[in-house]
């Protein structure tokens, strides 16, 4: 790492984790310039679902350590900017949004009666990502197909299946089948307790999925009006908003949508404007 940052003018790091604070503290004793981005999870801080590394002490005195020496630090979103500005208020905070490539992600199948949502059913995890909600939901709306995408643990699976046998688990999938699910779903769900900022939500609305998310971190940011927002833990809010979705069809919204606010040249473009201003400083 010393002879990287000695080479380099900018040293820039994904996440705020422990060798981002040795790249941050290096750049200073070199006088080089260091970028961090924060992903989310550092400065999450979710006691009821145990969540994020801001929950430790110690953690959060290293990851503001991290921020208030970093010469600029990047949000993938509005919400994780709020939530590192709770962490080091002093911090140099710029939001530069995560990108899709949307040209690769283009719709080619007929959309279906299909409800899909990707996130692990393990057990750390089928909370985090609502999975419940979304079974729960899949109650409400008879006739139409859910499928969940991901990891998961057999107990979780067997748990939620109580809710509702009728629901899908597909387990872990390469990533074409992933695709072909979501080319095929009329409506894609991101029921979380929280999200940073969602690609597979992303994704989906660029292959012209309905998209219906809970109120939850950045999922309001990345649908805005190309979908619908549910209160978070609502089941019965979430089945109206799914049925709708089925019915509307406004799938190409959402992928104009994407294309137009979380494409990567407009992510290149602010990134270089990050950089070029504090190499000019």
């Amino acid at each position: 790492m010393f002879k990287g940052v000695l080479w380099a003018d900018v040293t820039y790091s994904w996440f705020a984790e422990v060798y981002a604070l040795w790249a941050v503290r290096l750049s200073g004793l070199l006088g080089k310039k260091s970028v961090v981005v924060i992903g989310g999870y550092e400065v999450a801080q979710i006691p009821e679902i145990s969540y994020g590394s801001a929950l430790h002490p110690e953690t959060r005195e290293m990851v503001a350590k991290i921020l208030s020496k970093a010469g600029t630090s990047i949000a993938v979103s509005e919400f994780v900017k709020k939530s590192a500005q709770t962490i080091s208020q002093n911090a140099n905070i710029a939001v530069v949004y995560n990108a899709v490539d949307a040209g690769s992600l283009v719709p080619s199948k007929p959309k279906g009666d299909v409800v899909v949502t990707v996130g692990g059913a393990t057990r750390p995890r089928w909370v985090l990502k609502g999975i419940d909600i979304f079974v729960s939901a899949s109650t409400k709306v008879p006739g139409v197909k859910f499928v969940v995408i991901g990891p998961f643990d057999q107990q979780v699976v067997d748990g939620l299946r109580k809710l509702s046998p009728a629901v899908e688990f597909t387990g872990e999938l390469p990533r074409e089948q992933l695709i072909d699910w979501l080319d095929r779903a009329k409506v894609y769900c991101q029921l979380s307790r929280v999200e940073s900022f969602g690609f597979a939500l992303a994704e989906a609305m660029s292959l012209e999925c309905f998209p219906v998310v809970s109120d939850q971190g950045a999922l309001p940011e990345v649908v805005g009006k190309s979908g619908l927002v549910v209160k978070y833990g609502d089941p019965s809010a979430a089945a109206e908003a799914i049925k709708k979705g089925l019915h509307w069809g406004k799938g190409r919204d959402a992928r104009a949508r994407i294309a137009e606010r979380f494409s990567v040249e407009r992510r290149e473009k602010e990134l270089c404007r990050v950089i070029d201003s504090l190499v000019s400083r």
